[in-house]
Order: structure tokens, then sequence, then C-alpha cells
């Protein structure tokens, strides 16, 4: 975890929610102004288009709120993922356009969402759907508020006609116990999950489920405000976020009241099997399109840190390179500590990230249906003889 910055007087999260409830105003009118005027479109992976919208009002967010505070981290949906950036104390994790098919539709179920983590922590959060001129916003142990108004999760008891803010296939209700068969599932879900959430946090909804994995800056901000609202939000198995992982995807999301939550939880656990494969699979999908996009970058601004360039210096370097490919159990899917360090899998020691890789996609295929499992590729650059007790860079 980064260490908390001193060499200045840190802002408070007040002033923290005021810069980022003006950034995301502007945001929106920002994005409305191509939502009335149209914008180029195309796929930045099968089933995950994007608009020039979505750049557009990602680089205003990244401008406004990078030259206010410099010393913050940055998480977007349309940045290039940089694990330099992610490395401190205070991040911002976006989303410039939640929704974007339904943007993309002319539908008014978008939004930008925005929050400030502390120590990978939501302090703050702000969600505007432009459309509607709704606001949503939170600060930790402040409370939630719509349109500058406290807001408060719904108020049932018991699982009985429940208002579910979810697709109704996503869960196959004739296997669940009976309350479930009587929920009542939104007929028109919005496309934008956090706008999602923030309709469980005002109480127009009892609950939103999602079991399909989902990404840390659509969730950030929403979980603070659903929190904030007198709500929980996990993932179907009861377990709380943990964001700017190494790779920033949830397995799924559930919100509602802490008496709703508790009674959700338990049935959704004995289904949550396929959650696992559909989260490698998210998982998976991350990497590659980090991949492909750190590979177009390099042809266009010349970038080093990209795949394609380890893989050209690998076949140019005078000295040989060593790569080690393991695996094995982690005691938290959100962190890179083994449950038994003696049971690790080597799977190979490689002179090129190509060969590397191909191991490591191989063996991370096999063990796909274990979310526990995991493979990582280690970059050795020097090694210690204990004989000699000399070093040498590799």
């Amino acid at each position: 975890m980064p260490e908390p910055d001193t060499s200045a007087t840190p802002y408070t999260q007040a002033q923290d929610l005021d810069l980022i409830r003006d950034v995301v105003r502007e945001a929106g009118e920002l994005a409305m102004h191509w939502f009335r005027k149209g914008a180029e479109i195309w796929d930045k992976s099968p089933n995950h288009p994007v608009t020039e919208a979505d750049i557009a009002v990602n680089n205003l967010i990244a401008k406004r709120l990078l030259d206010a505070r410099s010393t913050y981290g940055w998480l977007s949906e349309e940045s290039l993922d940089d694990s330099d950036q992610r490395d401190a104390c205070r991040v911002f994790v976006v989303d410039p356009i939640d929704g974007t098919k339904a943007f993309i539709r002319g539908e008014p179920y978008f939004c930008v969402s925005i929050a400030r983590l502390e120590q990978d922590i939501p302090v703050v959060g702000v969600i505007y759907n432009p459309s509607t001129d709704e606001l949503f916003e939170a600060e930790r142990g402040k409370g939630a508020r719509l349109n500058g108004k406290p807001i408060h999760v719904s108020g049932k008891q018991d699982l009985n006609n429940l208002r579910v803010m979810a697709h109704a296939p996503t869960i196959d209700v004739a296997d669940m116990p009976e309350p479930w068969r009587h929920m009542q599932f939104c007929d028109n879900v919005p496309n934008a999950i956090a706008y999602r959430l923030c309709l469980v946090a005002d109480g127009r909804w009892d609950a939103a489920l999602a079991m399909s994995p989902k990404s840390d800056w659509d969730l950030a901000a929403a979980m603070l405000i659903v929190q904030e609202a007198g709500g929980l939000c996990t993932d179907a198995r009861g377990e709380r976020f943990s964001f700017n992982g190494r790779i920033p995807v949830q397995r799924s999301v559930v919100a509602a009241s802490e008496v709703l939550h508790s009674l959700l939880i338990e049935p959704l656990k004995l289904i949550s099997g396929d959650e696992v494969a559909s989260y490698h699979k998210a998982r998976d999908a991350y990497q590659a399109h980090q991949i492909s996009e750190q590979d177009d970058r390099s042809q266009s601004d010349g970038s080093t840190a990209t795949r394609t360039k380890l893989m050209e210096q690998a076949a140019t370097a005078q000295k040989q390179l060593l790569h080690i490919v393991f695996g094995g159990e982690l005691k938290d899917v959100t962190g890179v500590e083994f449950e038994d360090l003696s049971a690790l899998e080597f799977v190979g020691a490689y002179g090129s990230y190509q060969a590397a890789y191909d191991a490591w996609k191989s063996a991370a295929q096999r063990t796909v249906d274990n979310a526990e499992m995991r493979f990582f590729i280690l970059h050795a650059h020097r090694l210690l003889d204990p004989e000699t007790g000399h070093t040498h860079d590799v």
C-alpha cells in the first residue's frame, strides 16, 4: 500500500468533493454536446464499443483533476493502465461515460463517475447523469446526497415482491427459494451499472444485482454512495471490494440495504460457480486489451513499456534474459500472497518474453475454473551467487 504523501498539506475530502463535483458537471455538459451531435463509434474489444465522446470527456476530466491535484494517481476506463500512475496514496478512479451503449442508442441512462481513493479505499464519490440532471455524491462518514438532498436505501425488510434492478436472465429464479420467484425485475435496465446502484442508494429500487464482472471504475464511486446511504455493496459472495489491484476487475455486484443484502447473499453463494469463470474471462480480456493498447501506442508515440518492445528487446539482447513462470493458490484473489509456498507450481524458465507469455497463458487456461489459482511471470533482473557473494545483472 502506498505511503501517505507528507510533502505538503493534503487537501481535505470536502475540498476534493468540491473539485470533483465541479469537474463532473463540466464533463456532463461535454457528454451532452456529443450526445446531441453524434459521435464516431468503434469497438475497443468485442461487444465493448467506445466513442469519441468517451475519449473527449476522459481527456477533459484528466486535465481538470490532475492539473489541480498533480500528486494524485489515475485509473480510468479510457486511459492506458499505468501502474506507476496508480502507485499513489490518493488515486482518482474515472469512468468518463458509464453506459456507452445507452449513450450510442440515445437513451438517458449514462453517467459520469469519479471516485477518489485514499489508500485504495473510496472516500469521495460523485456520479452525474447529465440527461436527467441527477448528481449523486458521497463523502466517507458524511452520508449520501442527490442534488444536495440526503438519500437513503429502501426500508423493505423481506424479499417478497422485491424490486430488483437486474436483467431477469441474470438468475434462474426457478432454482431459487420461494420469495425469489415473486421478485419484480426491471423491464428496462439502465446500461450504466453505476447509475443502477445510485437508484438503489436513493430507494427507488430495493436492490441491484449483476453476476458478471465489473471494473473498478464502474463501482468505486457507486459503492461509496450506496454505503453512505445506509446500504451494503459487495460481490455475490458477500466479499467487500478491494480496489486499485493489479487487475482492476471485481467478480460481481450486489447492492441493497443491510437487511436485504444479508437475505440475498446466501442463495447467491450457491450459484457463483459461473461467476468465477466469467471473472477469469474478464480478467484475461482486460490484460489482452491493455497489451493491445500498449502495442498501438508504441507504434504512434515510441513508448517502450509495451509487450512488443519487450519481445524485440529479448530477440536482440546480447545477454540472456530470464523469465520464470510459476503459480499457486492465493489467500485472496485480489492480492499476491500464496496459501502455501511449498506447493508452488514451477512451469519453466524462458529466455524470451514471448515464450514465457505463451507458457503463462497455457497454465492460466488450464486452471481457469479455480479462481484462487494464479500464475505469474517473474522477470529476473539480478542473480546472487551465494558461494562468491557476487551479483550478476540479467
